[in-house]
């Protein structure tokens, strides 16, 4: 590909990242926060106070943001009772996944546009040099054409796609045990 296309293909990418990464991001805070909301009604006890309030928190964020009732009444809640690849369980894994593909999107992307505008600098500071060659130096077309990208693949993008997502998954599930052990232990 061009660096032309490249640039055209980074700006998509990185377009279609964010379209990706903020309804996933969107749909997993209010899933978790749906999830907090029904463990927080079961609750008697010292703790009780204290999840009460997070009942109430959770009602005023829903009650405030009525633009979000897409998300408030579809996104799927995780049920810690049932198997993990069941119906709610998977769906809520593979929205929280496109969380991570999204910023890899953003990733490669915003690689792509780095590699172009390298590139551009260095086509036009050769531009010159060829210039100064006289009538025996390349145009710019021959230059440009002379220029291919290699195709980039977001499963490249390890950190984003493959580490932050397990990380953030194993801590998730210790604060929900921490949680779960408090509001069982009273």
């Amino acid at each position: 590909m061009t660096y032309q296309q490249a640039g055209r293909i980074a700006i998509i990418k990185r377009i279609l990242g964010w379209l990706v990464f903020i309804p996933a991001l969107l749909s997993t805070l209010i899933s978790l926060l749906n999830f907090i909301y029904q463990h927080s009604e079961k609750t008697k006890g010292i703790n009780a106070v204290m999840l009460d309030f997070v009942h109430v928190m959770v009602d005023m964020v829903r009650f405030n943001t009525p633009f979000l009732n897409l998300f408030w009444y579809n996104s799927p809640v995780p049920n810690l009772d049932k198997s993990l690849f069941s119906g709610g369980n998977l769906m809520f894994i593979l929205i929280y996944f496109l969380i991570f593909v999204g910023l890899a999107l953003c990733a490669s992307g915003a690689r792509m546009s780095r590699q172009v505008r390298f590139i551009r600098e260095r086509l036009e500071d050769q531009l010159i040099l060829e210039q100064a060659k006289g009538s025996e130096g390349l145009t710019r077309v021959q230059l440009e054409q002379r220029i291919t990208l290699p195709h980039h693949t977001i499963f490249l993008q390890y950190f984003p796609l493959y580490i932050l997502p397990i990380v953030i998954a194993v801590v998730a599930y210790f604060v929900i045990k921490l949680l779960g052990s408090l509001a069982g232990g009273a």
